[in-house]
């Protein structure tokens, strides 16, 4: 195997590709990358088993095929330290060379041959999502995962494909972020509603660049395959039952309301939030004739007090808030999308909605 490749283009591959390496040390050959170089062109891949991702580079030459071995972190720091232009990189079944102009590097490798290929995306039934639009839905929603794993369920998103659209939605149990939005069934693709690990998205989420190339979905009983452009990515499905997701969001009936732009909200939460303490977070939100006090307080620290002129003419309404499930919320958004906020005082959560659709909902702290 013999390729000669430009070296910025080819980085940007390999790092995307390499980012499902196996950081463990059950299968040693899969902390490394294969490479493929066919009549297809020069494909990369790379898996911990539970994910997988196979892409082609572009800007390459093939000078001889054949298959070798990658190993991940030493050519990683080639390309991100090289100078270099263009380089040529030409692998065997025992060793990996890359050489520029000026450089030339020998790395002892493994036979490829013992590195299992990815599943490759040859689905004909699936359902087809901008890729913006897509790109946009892990963003807005993968924050509220529960990262820690509590439950296993709740450390993923979970998709529903229904028809002619789509929903992601994404909850650690004190708070849900939900996006409903528009996709194409093709060939009556019917798939259950299922949670894909947030790892296996935001590797797809990074890859986006274009917004006129679809991200393709297929979707059976234990694994999901993702095509985007000249990748595709397969996982795993993750185990355990996602809630009722929709009965958590709170009608929208006799709440008090606001509309305010995400930038002066989130100045407000954290001006209010430089007093409080990382051990015991929260801030009191209140609403009055025309304003919204937003308050913090940190034992031995000190308090604060922020007003913001809003349109309210409700009547009074005080609440608490973990200050940091607002601020994640608000990162997502651009500093002119315009929320309405819903509040109640029966302890119900708050709401919070876009005119894209875009929901989220945060349950509050006792007082």
């Amino acid at each position: 195997m013999k390729i000669t490749c430009k070296r910025k283009k080819f980085s940007q591959t390999f790092q995307l590709v390499a980012s499902v390496v196996s950081a463990r040390d059950v299968r040693p050959i899969l902390q490394n990358v294969k490479i493929t170089v066919d009549k297809s062109g020069v494909l990369l891949q790379a898996t911990d088993t539970e994910i997988g991702i196979r892409a082609y580079v572009e800007d390459c030459t093939s000078v001889e095929k054949g298959e070798a071995i990658l190993p991940t972190k030493l050519l990683n720091k080639i390309l991100v330290e090289s100078d270099e232009d263009e380089l040529v990189i030409e692998g065997d079944s025992s060793k990996t060379v890359v050489s520029g102009s000026r450089s030339k590097y020998t790395l002892v490798t493994q036979p490829a041959d013992e590195f299992p290929d990815v599943e490759n995306f040859g689905e004909s039934a699936y359902h087809e999502i901008p890729a913006n639009v897509f790109a946009e839905a892990i963003r807005r929603t993968a924050f509220s995962i529960d990262a820690d794993n509590a439950k296993y369920a709740l450390s993923g998103v979970f998709f529903e494909l229904i028809e002619d659209r789509f929903a992601a939605v994404a909850t650690d149990g004190r708070r849900l972020a939900f996006q409903d939005g528009t996709a194409t069934c093709v060939n009556k693709h019917k798939v259950e509603a299922s949670i894909i690990p947030v790892r296996a998205l935001t590797a797809i989420e990074r890859a986006i660049v274009k917004d006129d190339v679809p991200v393709q979905l297929s979707i059976s009983a234990t694994r999901v395959l993702i095509r985007y452009g000249n990748m595709v990515l397969y996982s795993r499905l993750q185990e355990g039952r996602f809630p009722r997701w929709r009965n958590i969001i709170p009608s929208e009936d006799k709440k008090e309301r606001i509309e305010i732009l995400a930038a002066p909200f989130a100045a407000a939460i954290k001006q209010a939030a430089i007093v409080t303490l990382e051990k015991h977070p929260g801030i009191t939100i209140t609403l009055d004739d025309g304003k919204m006090s937003t308050k913090g307080a940190g034992d031995e620290i000190g308090d604060s007090a922020i007003e913001t002129p809003i349109v309210y003419d409700g009547k009074p309404f005080t609440l608490k808030i973990d200050q940091r499930f607002l601020i994640e919320y608000l990162r997502v958004l651009p500093p002119e999308k315009n929320i309405t906020v819903f509040f109640s005082d029966n302890g119900e959560p708050l709401t919070l909605k876009t005119d894209d659709e875009y929901t989220y909902v945060v349950m509050p702290l006792s007082s």
